[in-house]
């Protein structure tokens, strides 16, 4: 499975939701940093014990073995083990690193193709951008925002255009999951609420529902510090984290390269 994670213009978050639904996931995953105009994984994370990521492999060697393998275990042979159950491959710290890829349709394959599930950070999206076929390869778009009314229409007017690129790309409409970082207190009315005004937008059609992750600054730290889900399990980030990995797995699909075996798991992994 192949969730992507994206935000729009002055909606942070989303290195930090993909984090945390790679870590909340129910089996072994790997989360992939892949924003073109690069990133700050490798910064930002220490692996469990107190030491930093290597500084290669990153996204940039995955996207260039690419271009002739396309095995299955690709890009578990670059990810680096983060905690027990999560391996992360970090982005490119420079934008000018990530000119050298012009097409990043075979990295979106070799994502798409990976035998572990893999949660994919694009950064900032746009219909114009370079990682857009990583997108579409997606089995959910996971876009990230905030409950403030500037980001909702930032949002709305977002969706409004992406809808029709990947959906030219993928020669099928995309599966669109909005999650709203707020405090968990007044996230699930929030969440409601966008709910409603995605309905009656362009994007409602695709929208198959609207989460929220808590606003948790304290398990950031600690999730970045390589703690996995056994010592996480019980604060608002990672349940909320858990309950958006549920809305996923049953908003997604069957996919036709499933095996019958791959699809009992998955449907069995969201009750």
């Amino acid at each position: 499975m192949l969730i992507a994670v994206c935000c729009d213009r002055g909606a942070p978050g989303s290195t930090t939701t993909a984090l945390a639904l790679g870590v909340a996931w129910n089996r072994e995953s790997i989360v992939v940093e892949a924003d073109p105009y690069g990133g700050d994984l490798a910064l930002r994370c220490r692996v469990s014990g107190g030491g930093v990521l290597p500084e290669a492999p990153t996204v940039l060697t995955v996207a260039v073995a690419a271009r002739t393998d396309a095995s299955a275990d690709l890009v578990g042979r670059y990810a680096h083990r983060f905690s027990e159950s999560t391996r992360v491959v970090p982005g490119h710290l420079a934008a000018e690193q990530g000119n050298g890829v012009s097409d990043w349709a075979p990295l979106a394959r070799a994502l798409r193709a990976s035998a572990t599930p893999v949660v994919v950070d694009l950064g900032r999206i746009h219909a114009q951008s370079p990682s857009l076929p990583l997108a579409a390869a997606a089995d959910v778009l996971v876009t990230v925002g905030r409950a403030d009314l500037g980001s909702v229409v930032h949002l709305r007017e977002r969706l409004g255009r992406l809808v029709p690129a990947l959906a030219e790309i993928r020669a099928t409409p995309p599966v669109m999951l909005p999650v709203v970082v707020a405090p968990h207190r007044a996230a699930a009315r929030h969440a409601e609420q966008i709910r409603t005004l995605l309905a009656d937008s362009p994007a409602g059609p695709v929208v198959a529902d609207v989460g929220w992750i808590a606003w948790d600054p304290g398990a950031v730290e600690r999730l970045e510090r390589g703690e996995g889900v056994q010592a996480l399990s019980k604060t608002r980030l990672l349940r909320s984290a858990a309950t958006v990995i549920e809305q996923i797995l049953g908003v997604t699909p069957a996919r036709t390269d499933e095996s019958p075996s791959e699809a009992e798991h998955r449907v069995m992994g969201a009750r």
